[in-house]
């Protein structure tokens, strides 16, 4: 059975999902039943953790880990329903899997993944999948894209991972607007990917990547699939800023992520 401290943060979860985001401590605080030092400790894990996202004075809205965990236990949320289009097109053009992925602090999170039509192969990466910035294509893309004092904090935060040339390679990745890996976080797979990209800001929100076995997916056909992936995430890129961005006027639907199916979800494990 969870303890207090679990259905707190369940709690606090739910109470987010069912406002208009960004929300403040006091609002969230006083809609969950709970006082507001207590409210903001368990924000804090929970942001610490990827779940939510503090948006400066503006307040907390749902990070891209919950994000993820609502695509899996409930309705789509906005932002996906926008994607989901593109990310189809794109898996079809490409004959391969093509993921939309969001960062999570030094991590992303894969939220959304279309398998080309007919496909029969079998998944290897899953919804909800949480990486390092600092491994693998989808995050490497998201990292080399992100303002110099981030990149840095990122760096030092997984300095434990991190392969002496990749503050080299994210120039690379700069230069040319995408990012390769080859069997980088799995075995079989290798992937491109590029940034969703804040229009004012130029800053990652997320980056879209396309992977298959390395058989179908040697690198010179990686590169070759970065004109349609480029031009897929510059299409994007303004509509997920609307509801992920520092300026975004998109109020956030409900994610319908209650505590009673998260832990009839879970309790069957």
């Amino acid at each position: 059975m969870a303890d207090d401290g679990h259905i707190r943060s369940l709690r606090i979860l739910e109470t987010l999902a069912g406002l208009q985001q960004p929300a403040l401590l006091n609002t969230i605080a006083e809609r969950a039943g709970l006082p507001r030092t207590k409210a903001y400790r368990v924000l804090r894990e929970l942001q610490e953790n990827g779940y939510v996202d503090h948006i400066g004075r503006s307040g907390y809205r749902m990070g891209a880990r919950a994000v993820a965990l609502a695509s899996l236990v409930g309705p789509r949320p906005v932002l996906l329903q926008r994607a989901r289009p593109m990310l189809i097109r794109l898996a079809a053009g490409a004959g391969e899997i093509a993921s939309l992925q969001l960062r999570s602090g030094a991590h992303r999170v894969i939220v959304l993944i279309a398998d080309p039509p007919g496909s029969t192969v079998r998944r290897i990466a899953s919804v909800g999948e949480r990486s390092p910035l600092t491994s693998g294509c989808g995050g490497t893309a998201i990292l080399a894209f992100l303002p110099p004092q981030q990149v840095d904090e990122v760096l030092v935060a997984q300095s434990h991972t991190v392969r002496p040339e990749l503050p080299e390679y994210l120039g690379q990745i700069r230069r040319q607007g995408y990012a390769i890996s080859q069997s980088a976080n799995h075995p079989a797979l290798n992937g491109i990917a590029a940034p969703v990209r804040d229009p004012d800001s130029g800053q990652a929100l997320g980056s879209v990547a396309i992977a298959g076995h390395p058989s179908r997916l040697p690198e010179p056909v990686l590169h070759r699939l970065a004109t349609p992936l480029l031009a897929a995430c510059a299409e994007l890129g303004p509509r997920l800023a609307n509801v992920l961005g520092p300026n975004s006027s998109v109020r956030l639907e409900s994610l319908d992520v209650t505590i009673q199916n998260l832990l009839d979800t879970h309790g069957a494990d």
